[in-house]
This record gives structure tokens, C-alpha cells and sequence, in this order.
């Protein structure tokens, strides 16, 4: 049988065989470049493998006050606190949900070694109780929060000439008397609680060529507060007595007015002012260390500065402050180098305002936060006849000599969280309750209302926080201007179970 085709091989000729030859180069070249090409995408892969495995490993722990709350970290659930995670450096989205709690929100941003969230959770409805004086008939002239969660007070005695120190426990509200009654006219704590200053006068008779002698509440003659007392209270009030004095060099008519430790209570701020005709004043202040009392001049200013608005940077280095001339407050910043910077205006008024500091510090120190009028250039046009109602929220840099305008707000204070966040404080009209609202330095304001303080602000208010405890101590002036009131807003959600 035969097949319908038939095959024919022919062997190829020498022309064609060496024209193959001379394209084994070419076939050399293209393996070597496919070659190349796999050993590249295998290299590649594996770099991309080792990257994710070291991505993943950056760890993240995220704990709560109270513990329990559930977590999602960029919108995943991730189990309940404390909980450890792990995920890829950046900036990440935390939201923590905890039934006897407000839902909360945090940023946080996660190095290459990971990070750490220790978040206090809020309560829905905040604690408020106002502050009154240990002993009936007494005065409480300031408050002032401690490190350890724990509340300073200074206790005025009638008819005024004398004070007293006491603490008041955070968790058993309980009071112990720091300091006896002293001849003082300020008191200063330290932020440990264990140290205090106040200002007084010298121990025994009024020497006329050290001063004007100021006449007290009773009317009686004594004499004039021009020294820097220090006590130590470690050993409670039976202990707590004079340890150290400092007298600085007033001038006649000069008296000292203030005092203020800073973050490490190893310096002071000792402030001093004289009166000046037409209602103006001359403040000078000196730096004092705590150990060995030495002092150094460090400000002249021909204004009054506001006692207890003094607000130290974290690291000592800065001291911000509000002085007040005629209707002007204006805040100031003091480095310990000498350095003065006349910041910005704050609201005018006719009376000094209320001594709380009105910045807030970044915990670089590098930065302080603060709500004011819209600023103009020195030399600028005024209106005083259509003031600028309109706000604005302003960052200033120590290294910096002008502030940065964020945007406009309707925030009276700000705060900065650990975060970067903003907590701060407003309310829609004088006799609206105040409200905390959460924001951010872009936002200008803008942001979510937390909760509403049940109390009443009076006319004008300020406050400190104390965020790692989440609460809130708010200082009012009523209306007619006659008394100042001390609230305390508890807004942690630990404490209430």
C-alpha cells in the first residue's frame, strides 16, 4: 500500500549552514538578556517578600483607662484592650469602643519600632463639682493641678493677710493641710507638690527704707511682700516651715507680686512690679535657682504681668506669659536666656483677665498653641469702633518671630493631646454651657463636640487640663466681676466604675 504523499529529505547545503553559525550569537545574546531578566524579577520578588515580612513586625500596643474597649485600627476590628498588633509604619487611624464610654477617635503614628497607645477613655456625661475652701469663712485664692493627679489649694484667711496650702486627694477626695497660715500674698506649687514658694514679707519689724508699707484688709500698716519664700511639704504641714529666703533688690515703691516653678522645680520666676503715674506699671523678673538662691535679672517690662498665667515649656527653657496695659493683654514669651518675644494680642479688656496660662505647649517644647483676635502688622490701622469679632487659632515656634495663623475658630482655648490632636473649649454665646470639642491644627476649629460641662461659666472663664487623668479644672468670673469660682470637670470613664 502506498501512502498519498511522500517525504523527501534533503540535507542542508554549506551556504546554509554556515548562515546558521552566524546567528549563534544572536541566540547566546537572547538567552543571556532571558536570563537576566529572571534572575531580576526573582531578586525583585524577594526584595518585596523580605519588605512585607519587615512591615508586618513593626509592633503596636494599645491599652486603655478602663481596659475592655474594642479596637479597630484603620477601620479593622483588632480585638479589645490592651492588645498587641502589628502593622506598617505611617500614620494610622485607632478608634477604640468601650460600653461604658464615649467612642473615641485617635492618630497614631507608627515608627519602624513600633508604637504605644495608652488612650483614657471619656465618659458620656462629664462630672463637674465646684471647688470650695477648706475652712468655712476662708477664701479659695487659686487652684492648681499636681502631677500626681492631686489638687493644690490656696486658702486665704480673712481679713486677708494670711494663706495656707492644702492638697486635696484625686481618688479618696480627702484634704491635708500643706502649709500653717503664713503672712503671704502668693502661693506657688511646685507641679510634684512637694515644694513650695510664697511671697512675704521679712521676719520682724518693718524697716521703712525697704519700701512703702502696704496697708491690709483691716487697714492696719505691715510691712511690704519683697521676699521669695521656699518650704518643703514632703514631711506634711508640721514640718512644712520656712527652709530658704530670697530678698531681691526692689526698688522704692516695688513689690513683689509672683512666683513660679519651673517643670523640674529646680528654678523660680520671681516677678515684681511698681507703679507708674497714669495707672501704668514697671515689671521686672528674675530668674532664682532653687538650691542656691542665686538670681539673675532676666525681663524689664513697662506693663503689669498677670499672676498665674505663667505657662513653662516642658523642658524649662521658655516661660509664656500675659501682660496687661491699660485694655491691652498681650501674651509674651521669656526664654531663661533672657530672650523676650511680645507674641501676639489677646481679647482686650479693661480688667486683667483670669490667671490660668492661655497657650498650650507641644511636648517638643518647640511650639505653643493658642486662640486670639485676628493680628496685625505693628504700625497697622485700627477700628476700635468695629472690633474684629473673628478668632483665630495661631502656632508660634520658638524659633520662629512671627506666629502662624491656622485659620479662623470658634474655640476660646485649645490643648494638645499626645496625638496631635486638639482638644479644645467653646461655647455659642456668654451664657451658653461650654463644650470640648476634638480637633486639629488644619481643621481650624472645625471638629466634633465630645461633650457639654453642666455648668455655668459666668461672664469669662479659663481652664488647665490635666489630660492623662482627663479632667478639667475651669476658673469663672461672674458676670458683675465680684468673685472667681473653681470648678472641677472629671471626664475619665476609669473613675466612675
Amino acid at each position: 500500500m502506498e501512502l498519498p504523499y511522500t517525504v523527501v529529505f534533503e540535507p542542508p547545503s554549506r551556504a546554509e549552514l554556515r548562515a546558521l553559525l552566524r546567528m549563534r550569537g544572536h541566540w547566546v545574546a537572547a538567552a543571556l538578556v532571558l536570563l537576566a531578566i529572571g534572575i531580576t524579577c526573582v531578586l525583585f520578588a524577594a526584595t518585596r517578600a523580605d519588605a512585607v515580612v519587615a512591615v508586618a513586625v513593626a509592633p503596636v500596643r494599645v491599652s486603655s483607662h478602663p481596659p475592655g474597649a474594642a479596637v479597630w485600627l484603620d477601620g479593622h476590628p483588632q480585638g479589645s484592650t490592651p492588645v498587641e498588633l502589628a502593622t506598617e509604619p505611617g500614620s494610622h487611624s485607632v478608634l477604640l469602643k468601650h460600653p461604658n464610654a464615649l467612642e473615641q477617635q485617635f492618630t497614631l503614628n507608627v515608627s519602624g519600632k513600633g508604637a504605644n497607645l495608652d488612650a483614657v477613655l471619656w465618659r458620656r456625661q462629664p462630672a463637674v463639682s465646684r471647688l470650695r475652701s477648706a475652712l468655712p469663712g476662708a477664701t479659695l485664692a487659686d487652684v492648681r493641678l499636681l502631677d500626681d493627679g492631686d489638687l493644690a489649694l490656696s486658702i486665704e484667711l480673712p481679713p486677708g493677710d494670711q494663706l495656707e496650702a492644702w492638697r486635696l486627694k484625686s481618688n479618696s477626695g480627702a484634704l491635708e493641710q500643706l502649709l500653717p497660715a503664713v503672712p503671704a500674698q502668693r502661693l506657688a506649687f511646685a507641679r510634684d507638690g512637694h515644694q513650695l514658694a510664697y511671697i512675704g514679707a521679712e521676719v520682724g519689724p518693718w524697716a521703712p527704707g525697704n519700701g512703702t508699707g502696704v496697708r491690709g484688709s483691716s487697714g492696719a500698716e505691715r510691712s511690704p511682700p519683697n521676699m521669695v519664700w521656699l518650704a518643703s511639704t514632703e514631711a506634711g504641714a508640721s514640718a512644712a516651715v520656712p527652709t530658704a529666703a530670697w530678698r531681691p533688690p526692689l526698688e522704692p515703691t516695688e513689690q513683689l507680686v509672683d512666683v513660679s516653678w519651673s517643670p523640674d522645680a529646680r528654678h523660680l520666676l520671681a516677678i515684681a512690679t511698681r507703679p507708674l503715674a497714669g495707672g501704668q506699671a514697671l515689671s521686672r523678673a528674675w530668674l532664682l535657682d532653687a538650691d542656691s538662691q542665686h538670681a539673675e535679672a532676666i525681663m524689664s517690662l513697662p506693663s503689669h504681668v498677670v499672676m498665674g498665667t505663667e505657662a513653662w515649656s516642658p523642658d524649662g527653657s521658655h516661660v509664656a506669659f500675659v501682660a496687661h496695659a491699660q485694655s491691652i493683654n498681650a501674651l509674651c514669651l521669656l526664654g531663661t536666656d533672657a530672650s523676650f518675644r511680645y507674641v501676639a494680642d489677646l481679647e482686650s479688656s479693661s480688667a486683667p483677665p483670669l490667671g490660668y496660662p492661655s497657650v498650650a505647649w507641644s511636648a517638643d517644647s518647640q511650639q505653643l498653641i493658642f486662640v486670639a483676635p485676628h493680628q496685625r502688622m505693628p504700625g497697622s490701622g485700627f477700628d476700635w469702633l468695629s472690633p474684629d469679632t473673628t478668632h483665630a487659632l495661631y502656632v508660634e515656634s520658638v524659633d520662629q518671630p512671627m506666629p502662624a495663623a491656622l485659620g479662623d475658630t470658634r474655640l476660646d482655648q485649645v490643648s494638645w493631646r499626645d496625638d496631635g490632636e486638639l482638644l479644645g473649649l467653646w461655647r455659642p454665646t456668654a451664657d451658653s454651657p461650654i463644650h470640648v470639642r476634638q480637633t486639629d491644627a488644619s481643621a481650624s476649629g472645625a471638629g466634633t463636640d465630645l461633650v457639654e460641662l453642666p455648668m455655668q461659666a459666668g461672664g469669662e472663664y479659663a481652664a488647665a487640663w490635666d489630660l492623662a487623668r482627663a479632667r478639667l479644672l475651669v476658673a469663672t468670673r461672674t458676670s458683675a466681676g465680684d468673685a472667681i469660682e473653681f470648678w472641677l470637670a472629671r471626664l475619665g470613664a476609669e473613675d466612675m466604675l
